[in-house]
């Protein structure tokens, strides 16, 4: 956490107003919001900046074996132009050079476009006052002293102090890797805390609001955040050549060391024994040296990693970069949080105790009709529900698997709620 925000903790909801310049009530002016968005920029995480079309394709062509490739591109068309020879070879090995690049450029192209479609469909937009009226805007276009308005099921989007509350909890799983929700308050710490759990009073770009209500001051957007720090370091990552490049290179330099010994070699002896001009024993030896050439290898390894692409591709995993597939398949030992990864983020019944008797396992239990009702009293006690499968479920942990418990045995709390209506 930055010091800013430790500070912000500890100020009360006018204190904080004063400190944002923004009002709790009546939020930003439009003037203001825009003049802020101009200065800061839009509530977005800035991805690692995209590299030209010519330094990809310099990328792809700047490991051994391509630039042994292009070399005997070059030495074939001499020898083409010199000995008035066919120019099949030059063909080949350049069609190659050309087709290993292609394949390479459409793999990445591809898994771009599909990131992209995902970020469109992921438009996200947010309850906002200002000048005194709720409205809904994009989430990229709020800017720190916003005053947003938050419910349960809502993603929060950006980094807000809390300044009103009730019965707020929040899901900071993707900060924290904690399952169970947090709760939140209104008021201000007596104390800065020391981590983001302990921020008692905030809530963070990225979360999830599970229950309750808020109103909140935003206080960082975009790459401000919290999340936007992971991102920035995600960014700042050097690349790192993979372990296939590196034998790759290695091989291409043993073999260029052969080839070229193997050429020296021809052409000493082509003009020493055998007597043949310079000319054509300097062609005799880079002949060999150009045999020497896997040409297709290349194409052999891209074609493979683009089909291993491809089937991760059927399993929902999109590869951005052809060469991450062989570092995957090297993995022997995978150090992961648990939260999210191992799990699926979310609490799940699998025993039950009714009434002091035996212990049950709910996927093989028949429901008695005490235990039916008993189920239904359960979720006439819970506020959470579940959503499509493309959305997140809405509500606390502990309360989401109550209401999977009764989806599980196809109980209906909505008639339960028909007998018994809340008061």
């Amino acid at each position: 956490m930055t010091t800013t925000t430790k500070h912000l903790t500890r100020l009360t909801p006018s204190d904080l107003a004063a400190e944002l310049t923004t009002n709790t009530k009546t939020g930003l002016t439009a003037k203001e919001a825009a003049a802020r968005l101009q200065q800061n920029g839009r509530n977005q995480l800035t991805a690692a900046k995209k590299p030209s079309l010519l330094r990809q394709i310099g990328h792809h062509l700047s490991d051994i074996t391509s630039l042994i490739l292009l070399f005997a591109v070059g030495l074939s068309a001499y020898l083409a132009l010199t000995t008035d020879s066919d120019w099949t070879k030059t063909i080949v090995i350049g069609a190659i050079v050309i087709l290993n690049v292609v394949i390479a450029l459409y793999q990445e192209h591809s898994a771009e476009k599909a990131l992209a479609a995902l970020k469109a469909m992921t438009i996200q937009t947010v309850t906002v006052v200002r000048e005194g009226k709720t409205q809904t805007i994009q989430a990229a276009e709020l800017v720190p002293g916003d005053l947003i308005l938050l419910k349960a099921g809502d993603a929060v989007p950006a980094d807000a102090r809390i300044i009103q509350s009730q019965e707020l909890e929040a899901d900071e799983a993707i900060l924290t890797g904690e399952s169970l929700g947090v709760t939140k308050t209104a008021e201000a710490l007596a104390t800065a805390p020391d981590d983001l759990g302990d921020a008692a009073n905030y809530i963070f770009s990225g979360t999830a609001i599970t229950s309750g209500k808020a109103t909140a001051i935003v206080t960082a957007t975009g790459m401000d955040t919290e999340l936007g720090k992971i991102a920035a370091l995600l960014n700042q990552t050097k690349k790192q050549t993979t372990p296939l490049a590196k034998r790759l290179n290695t091989l291409g330099k043993r073999l260029s060391f052969v080839a070229i010994l193997g050429g020296i070699i021809t052409i000493l002896l082509a003009t020493l024994l055998h007597q043949e001009g310079f000319t054509d024993s300097l062609m005799l030896g880079v002949s060999l040296a150009i045999a020497a050439v896997p040409e297709t290898l290349p194409v052999i390894v891209t074609l493979s990693l683009a089909h291993g692409v491809q089937k991760m591709a059927k399993r929902h995993a999109i590869i951005r970069q052809v060469t991450a597939v062989e570092t995957i398949g090297n993995v022997n030992v995978i150090a992961s949080d648990k939260t999210g990864t191992l799990t699926q983020n979310r609490m799940t019944i699998t025993h039950f105790w009714p009434y002091g008797k035996e212990i049950h396992k709910v996927a093989k239990t028949k429901l008695s009709a005490n235990d039916t009702r008993f189920f239904k009293y359960l979720g006439l006690a819970t506020n959470a529900h579940l959503t499509a499968d493309d959305e997140p479920d809405i509500g606390d942990a502990t309360e989401l698997a109550i209401v999977r418990l009764l989806d599980h045995y196809d109980l209906s709390r909505t008639e339960a709620e028909q007998i018994y209506p809340r008061v």
